[in-house]
């Protein structure tokens, strides 16, 4: 099917912006539903008969670029969070063998006094 991908891409480009935002929120159901709608407009573009990345025309290459980088960003951002979700859970759990205090002159210490989360 030939079509024009530019409504497509520019709706990929507001849903990663829309992704970016409920990211920042730790919005779950709304990265989920976004998910699905970025799925179907991918697939979308997938089913179109497209020219090689260096033949676009300049617009659409770069609106194409926009969207990859866009998306690299929001994956980066969930790489993040969930390390960042991983470690809270270890320290949390106690799985953690070390984790990181403050002292009272901004010093990192090793041993948080043997007492986690959750004990009495």
């Amino acid at each position: 099917m030939t079509a024009d991908p530019q409504p497509l891409l520019d709706a990929l480009a507001a849903l990663l912006e829309q992704e970016y935002a409920a990211l920042r929120r730790a919005d779950a159901a709304a990265v989920t539903d976004i998910a699905a709608r970025k799925r179907e407009l991918t697939d979308h573009l997938a089913g179109l008969h497209l020219p090689d990345a260096g033949e676009l025309p300049p617009a659409l290459g770069a609106l194409a670029q926009r969207c990859r980088d866009l998306n690299r960003r929001n994956g980066e951002l969930l790489h993040l969070q969930q390390g960042m979700l991983t470690r809270a859970m270890r320290v949390l759990s106690g799985a953690d063998p070390a984790p990181t205090v403050y002292g009272a002159r901004g010093q990192t210490l090793g041993d948080a006094g043997g007492r986690h989360i959750g004990s009495a």
